[in-house]
């Protein structure tokens, strides 16, 4: 195992910019991914260097031992400052981003602006749950690569299925020449999301938390539907909103 003892060495610098700085991220197409229960989902091909504190005796990456020289010792000081928590674990790693040139499958979601790091682990965990082939973002999303993002996915990061888009609109078009019906949940939607058929060819939009869907990207949509409330609410949050069409969908295809 290797041994670091200074701030100064570049592989601590570069975590701390990592976890800063979304561009970062991006030049290095490198993530860092802290805590036991997470390291631990990711798989071992794709870590690049993992830190643990001195006397760590945790969990450790499957495939992953003490030996290897991708690991590095840290004393609880160093930890500290390259740890984007308050407590944190002992335990960290630099992760090599995920790349999806296409999506497979016949049930997706697509993102427009959702910018709470919390919303979109949310959606990413309902997502895996609820069966999901795959989620599509458009490049004004929150950076799935936050480390508050990465926490959140609680390891669904590392197996839904997602890409990061410029335009929306195009892969809607896309989706709907290969025979998906694309729903809009929108406030003007005519059937409630009990009415409609999701056993088919489905993608959902779901937009961004204070605006939803931007006009222009709505009206691309198949249809617009709309999720029934009862008082005086106006509009549900959008994981809650994104939960209840995943699972909807799910209740129609996988019930026995």
């Amino acid at each position: 195992m290797n041994k670091i003892t200074s701030a100064a060495n570049q592989y601590v610098k570069e975590v701390r910019e990592l976890n800063r700085k979304a561009k970062a991220r991006r030049e290095a197409g490198l993530f860092v991914a802290e805590g036991q229960r997470l390291c631990a989902e990711i798989p071992e091909r794709e870590i690049v260097r993992l830190f643990v504190e001195d006397g760590y005796q945790g969990r450790m990456p499957e495939g992953l031992a003490a030996g290897d020289m991708r690991v590095y010792q840290v004393p609880p000081e160093l930890m500290r400052q390259m740890s984007d928590t308050m407590h944190g674990q002992g335990i960290l790693a630099v992760v090599r981003e995920r790349r999806y040139e296409r999506l497979e499958g016949d049930f997706f979601m697509l993102l427009e602006t959702i910018q709470d790091p919390g919303n979109l682990g949310t959606i990413f965990r309902t997502a895996e749950a609820a069966g999901v082939d795959g989620i599509v973002m458009n490049r004004e999303c929150v950076d799935v690569y936050s480390p508050k993002v990465v926490r959140s996915t609680m390891g669904s990061l590392f197996r839904m299925p997602f890409r990061v888009v410029p335009d929306l609109k195009e892969e809607v078009r896309a989706l709907r020449t290969q025979g998906f019906t694309v729903y809009a949940a929108h406030l003007r939607g005519i059937h409630n999301h009990f009415e409609c058929d999701f056993k088919g060819k489905t993608a959902f939009l779901i937009g961004n938390e204070g605006n939803g869907l931007s006009e222009e990207l709505a009206k691309e949509a198949t249809e617009y539907l709309r999720i029934p409330m009862q008082g005086h609410i106006e509009s549900l949050n959008a994981a809650v909103a994104a939960t209840v069409l995943m699972y909807e969908t799910a209740r129609q295809r996988y019930r026995t």
